[in-house]
């Protein structure tokens, strides 16, 4: 068994004596990103029964749905994922009021776009209703491209830095 794999038991076995939803999200996100999808469901079940209104675990426990096929509980859980995105949208619409009141035109513009993006398109969604087809981007020019490449690369070190503090956490 790898290193990693007897971690990964020895934080399951500590959490069987002292639950813990932190230590759960991150049981549960390890188990998804190793593959063991129903591990990652049961994982993320046992830190909902603790907190329920943890986004981040019903994601995941969507996401393992769906690698496992059981896409109606998958849906479900994601529209509960969705719900919470739509309602957390009204921090675009307070933002732009901010950014209109301080006259920064182009900011209060993005935040009403992201608004009326996260609002109507969910709420649809929601409803069951078909939305829109969403209208083909032009290319992107070379240097968006380029900063395209730099943001994966940042995201990709953001990833492996995530990766060795889980390690060290886990050998903690």
């Amino acid at each position: 068994m790898s290193d990693q794999g007897v971690s990964l038991e020895r934080l399951k076995e500590r959490l069987d004596r002292e639950p813990c939803v932190g230590a759960i999200h991150l049981l549960a996100e390890t188990y998804y990103q190793q593959g063991q999808y129903p591990q990652a469901a049961e994982a993320s079940r046992r830190g909902l029964a603790l907190n329920p209104e943890n986004v981040e675990l019903r994601l995941i426990l969507g996401q393992s749905l769906a690698a496992l096929g059981d896409l109606p509980a998958a849906e479900e859980a994601l529209k509960a994922v969705a719900r919470e995105i739509s309602r957390l949208g009204e921090v675009f619409d307070t933002l732009g009021r901010v950014y209109g009141q301080q006259a920064r035109e182009s900011l209060q513009e993005q935040a009403a776009q992201l608004y009326r993006l996260l609002q109507e398109p969910l709420h649809r969604l929601l409803r069951g209703e078909e939305l829109p087809a969403a209208p083909q981007a032009p290319p992107a020019p070379p240097q968006v491209a380029h900063r395209r490449l730099l943001l994966t690369k940042t995201l990709m070190a953001l990833e492996q830095w995530q990766r060795a503090l889980q390690l060290q956490y886990q050998e903690g």
